[in-house]
């Protein structure tokens, strides 16, 4: 068995977080748990506050502004995900951040497929619709429950 340490952040691909609400932590954790270094932006000030404390990388400010991407590492980081819940503030984000750093990965988020595709224009590499994901999710939940209940039968 090898002995084996967590790389350094230096090691580590960078992904920025903007929006530290329910969709941010859950994408936060998935990546840190796949070996990504993590950095916060949150407009928030108790919320960055508190993930500070936490001795998290954080950066209070919008990712619409240039100095809070540049702060959070926008130049060299593998990845941007937008999980901000305001579709036009995600939407500038991401053509400010493809100007800074035209190798990035950008996932955004948006609620209507119109915005969605407004995001992809502007420089989004994946963008996740709430209305379409929303949609997926209670197609899978009826066909489940007719599967099951035919099963019964």
């Amino acid at each position: 068995m090898s002995n084996q340490t967590q790389p350094d952040a230096a090691d580590r691909p960078l992904a920025i977080i903007a929006g530290y609400g329910p969709v941010g932590r859950t994408a936060a954790e998935k990546l840190a748990d796949s070996g990504f270094d993590i950095v916060i932006i949150d407009k928030n000030p108790q919320t960055a506050g508190k993930q500070a404390a936490l001795a998290r990388k954080v950066v209070q400010g919008s990712c619409c502004e240039e100095a809070a991407l540049r702060l959070a590492g926008i130049e060299h980081a593998a990845a941007l995900i937008l999980a901000v819940p305001d579709e036009q503030e995600a939407i500038e984000a991401c053509k400010l951040a493809r100007r800074l750093n035209s190798h990035i990965f950008i996932a955004a988020r948006t609620n209507f497929l119109s915005r969605g595709i407004m995001a992809s224009q502007m420089g989004a590499d994946a963008v996740v619709v709430e209305e379409v994901v929303t949609a997926e999710a209670m197609r899978q939940a009826v066909v489940e429950h007719l599967i099951e209940k035919r099963g019964k039968n």
